[in-house]
């Protein structure tokens, strides 16, 4: 049984309606966010029309960033790309090869691929690393 009841996509997502480059900011952040009409976070995770992951969070500050979403997804990847940006961090590497293995422990997404966002190069590498080979949490 769920305390809280059941999370979205299953229900609407709670907090305040923001804008979407806030909902990218603080969720880069690893701070309470609210939600905006496309976007919501799911723990680690950020969702595009309340389905779609679009955004993995490894540690407050590193990222993955899904480019091969649905046509409807790929839309929003510009909005988040630009709000990382603003944040801080910046794309570190392009189609990161253990962005599968991070995204099908973290979300079942088998056929994926992700950049690596962050704002520290070898700290980002680390924790992907890390959590490729199933020994540091995204919680870490």
């Amino acid at each position: 049984m769920v305390a809280e009841g059941l999370l979205p996509p299953f229900a609407e997502p709670t907090g305040p309606r923001v804008s979407d480059a806030v909902v990218v900011s603080t969720f880069a952040r690893q701070e309470p966010t609210g939600y905006s009409r496309r976007l919501h976070a799911e723990a680690n995770v950020l969702l595009v029309d309340r389905v779609e992951a679009v955004a993995l969070r490894l540690t407050p500050r590193a990222l993955l960033v899904r480019v091969d979403g649905t046509d409807e997804a790929a839309t929003i990847v510009p909005v988040v790309e630009h709000a990382l940006t603003t944040a801080g961090l910046r794309r570190l590497d392009e189609r990161t090869l253990l962005g599968v293995p991070v995204a099908l422990q973290l979300v079942g997404l088998r056929l994926s691929e992700w950049d690596l966002w962050g704002a520290d190069i070898d700290a980002a590498f680390r924790a992907l690393r890390a959590i490729a080979a199933g020994e540091w949490s995204v919680d870490h």
